[in-house]
């Protein structure tokens, strides 16, 4: 498998989808600022660049239909986990709502690099094959 087929494009991809779960896990937490006893939760991070690109580079292999995961968790850290947080509200809620909006922006600032980042690159790519 070549950088270009199944690694960087791929990474991306991964990373993409990671950032539309984390987007959608702070949705919920928003959206249940006000449920009695509601936990808010994170999603597991994302595997560094280092360790995605170790494990492009060592050539893993699909080898049974049954290893692939499902579309929605493809190449993400995708498990929720509760958050811990130091200030619960009298009915048991622990959303603080400044520091989900605060993840909420950071998330979107990511996303918005990223997709700028593959812009990029898919440019350099069709530059290179003479289809610019």
């Amino acid at each position: 498998m070549s950088m270009m087929e199944g690694g960087i494009l791929s990474l991306m991809k991964d990373k993409l989808a990671y950032l539309g779960q984390r987007q959608a896990v702070l949705a919920q937490n928003v959206a249940n600022a006000n449920t009695p006893g509601y936990k808010a939760k994170a999603l597991s991070p994302f595997t560094s660049f280092a360790q995605e690109m170790q494990a492009v580079s060592n050539g893993m292999q699909v080898t049974n239909d049954k290893h692939i995961v499902p579309a929605s968790m493809s190449g993400v850290n995708a498990t929720t986990k509760k958050m811990r947080s130091f200030e619960v509200t009298p009915t048991g809620n622990s959303v603080d709502l400044e520091q989900q909006m605060s993840e909420v922006t950071a998330t979107n600032i990511e996303y918005q690099a990223d997709t700028s980042i593959l812009h990029k690159f898919m440019s350099m790519m069709r530059l290179a094959v003479g289809k610019a």
